[in-house]
């Protein structure tokens, strides 16, 4: 089967498709990725052996910016691209998880009477996924109370699909008498998190830390502290090692930790969809959850030495995560593009 996917401007949006590339690959699926120009997508996208090809899109906004005068050349720009690519690559369905550049790709697809399939990963519906639901044939969610937000037709709970996280690495070495806290902001990194990480902590801890690309933080030189701007292959390394994680909302992150089944301490970006999906964390008991703005360095520590000297705390946290999602996502999320061929 020939399948588009298409998303990113933020890794959120590429995760669950990019979760399950291995085994469409696996099943001789043909696969082709319409992105951004200017994401972080086209790395990871290119690194799974899928074809990237990249579009103009306008970035929908729920507030006034100047940048609204631009949309309408944009989106032109956008839809043109997108029935070249459409008319080259002939894919017989569309994937999206959302991310503004699926916009122009649906729209098109759906005048070439292409099938689309969506999926929505955060409690909140996206701008993006809103205005594509009518366009879609099928809709899958990772929450059992998002199905309200759809037709009720076309919606089905699956979960999120998430990536094989198995270690297929050993490049971080820790030392074995401490315990580890893994740290780290979301795809691209969080500065306000960063600033937060001090050398004190590593008196107490191994420190695995994903920094992001010139997302700022202090220089740290500690044996104990081990300092990432991106960790690829070996994210699920430092997943394995790790006695505590420390990370924003996101639903990509989320699902990881919950096939994992991982103690957390999640601080989500403010005034965002992040807040939704942790204050769910919150009434599931399935982590600690922070927040950002009355955070400073001391409490930050205070807060992951408290957990790393409490197991039974880690333990409950555990098995509440562990039971947040539904198992199986990738395989019903697989069905469900097979479906419509």
């Amino acid at each position: 089967m020939r399948i588009l996917m298409t998303g990113g401007g933020t890794l959120g949006s590429v995760s669950p498709l990019l979760a399950i590339v291995p085994e469409l690959i696996q099943s001789k699926d043909e696969l082709f990725f319409i992105g951004t120009s200017h994401g972080a997508e086209e790395q990871l996208v290119s690194a799974s052996g899928v074809s990237f090809y990249k579009i103009i899109a306008p970035k929908l906004r729920r507030y006034f910016s100047l940048r609204h005068l631009l949309i309408p050349f944009e989106l032109t720009a956008g839809l043109i691209q997108s029935a070249r690519l459409l008319r080259r690559l002939r894919p017989q369905a569309i994937v999206s998880a959302g991310g503004y550049v699926a916009f122009p790709v649906v729209l098109v697809g759906r005048l070439f009477g292409i099938p689309s399939i969506l999926h929505q990963q955060d409690l909140r519906p996206g701008l993006t996924n809103k205005l594509l639901a009518p366009l879609a044939i099928k809709i899958t969610v990772a929450f059992e109370s998002s199905l309200s937000d759809y037709s009720a037709a076309k919606t089905s709970w699956i979960g999120n699909p998430v990536r094989d996280l198995s270690p297929t690495t050993n490049q971080i070495i820790l030392n074995q008498s401490l315990p580890t806290v893994f740290i780290f902001g979301g795809g691209t990194g969080a500065q306000a998190i960063n600033e937060l990480v001090d050398a004190k902590l590593c008196k107490s801890a191994n420190v695995i830390h994903i920094t992001g690309r010139e997302r700022g933080g202090k220089t740290i030189n500690h044996p104990h502290y081990h300092s990432f701007e991106i960790l690829g292959d070996a994210m699920a390394e430092a997943y394995a090692k790790a006695d505590l994680v420390v990370c924003r909302a996101g639903l990509g992150t989320i699902s990881e930790l919950a096939s994992l089944g991982m103690p957390a301490i999640i601080i989500p970006m403010p005034n965002t969809h992040q807040e939704d999906n942790a204050q769910l964390l919150k009434q599931k008991d399935a982590a600690i959850v922070l927040d950002q703005r009355g955070l400073t360095e001391v409490s930050f520590r205070g807060q992951i030495e408290r957990l790393l000297t409490n197991v039974e705390r880690r333990q409950q946290l555990t098995q509440a995560m562990g039971e947040l999602l539904p198992t199986g996502a990738n395989q019903l999320f697989i069905k469900t593009i097979h479906d419509c061929k």
